[in-house]
């Protein structure tokens, strides 16, 4: 076991097209560099997916990896939870989303551990069947304030941690001090998920499945790997279920 090599965390990406312009213009992969270094000082190695590859062939893109990550991003395209946008919706992208399914169901079939964030969380949701609140204007009840208007490293509100969970493994039941940055949310609940953890006005803030392959978090973990380090165990714990995927 020595020599085993660290596992192989593959970061789903997003594009983006630059403004006409010299040398620079054209279209790029992207993702944020906290997620990469919260995946790499965890003991995992990062690699960026590109959309494109997973989609052309899922297999050729995702066959190294030994667990994945799905982070923040655009609004998931409402079509893949049988609803037309309302006018709160914002940016979509379907070309992405559909890359981001098919990897989620390559790692179903393939038994790959995976992290869900913010609107990871909310993809591995829509993988299982489950539903969105497209904006949470339309959520039945009062909400706190979910968008908070500081620094991503700030800790803005508390979510409350479900005894008996793999969440609760990694951090603890009870209270959790997190940042917040969305206007959608988790709806109706995918098959073979449970909640994890809700804030205080009864957003869902945590999914999981039974078998130990999903994991999703509404909140930005990534930033606050230094502003709150309790937040590196979400990725180390990415890392050892990968690591164990590997010996199997």
């Amino acid at each position: 076991m020595e020599n085993q090599r660290k596992p192989v965390i593959g970061i789903m990406t997003l594009t983006r097209r630059t403004d006409p312009g010299l040398y620079i213009s054209g279209k790029y992969v992207f993702m944020s560099s906290t997620n990469v270094r919260a995946v790499q000082m965890n003991g995992g190695v990062p690699v960026l997916i590109p959309p494109e590859t997973v989609a052309e062939d899922p297999e050729a893109a995702l066959s190294f990896c030994d667990g994945l990550l799905f982070p923040g991003g655009e609004d998931m395209t409402p079509w893949h939870y049988g609803e037309e946008p309302l006018p709160e919706i914002g940016i979509f992208r379907p070309e992405i989303d559909d890359a981001w399914l098919k990897a989620g169901r390559y790692a179903l079939e393939r038994k790959l551990p995976m992290l869900g964030i913010c609107k990871g969380h909310q993809t591995l949701n829509v993988l299982m069947g489950g539903s969105l609140y497209q904006d949470l204007s339309h959520y039945e009840g009062k909400v706190i304030q979910h968008l908070q208007k500081y620094d991503r490293t700030y800790l803005t509100h508390h979510v409350e941690v479900e005894e008996g969970t793999r969440l609760a493994a990694v951090f603890g039941a009870g209270k959790l001090k997190t940042n917040s940055m969305h206007h959608q949310a988790v709806k109706a609940l995918g098959k073979g998920l449970k909640v994890t953890a809700r804030a205080e006005d009864g957003i869902i803030e945590g999914i999981e499945d039974e078998e130990g392959l999903i994991l999703g978090v509404q909140w930005h973990p990534e930033d606050l790997v230094d502003s709150a380090p309790v937040m590196n165990k979400l990725f180390a714990d990415l890392v050892e279920r990968s690591r164990i995927r590997q010996t199997k």
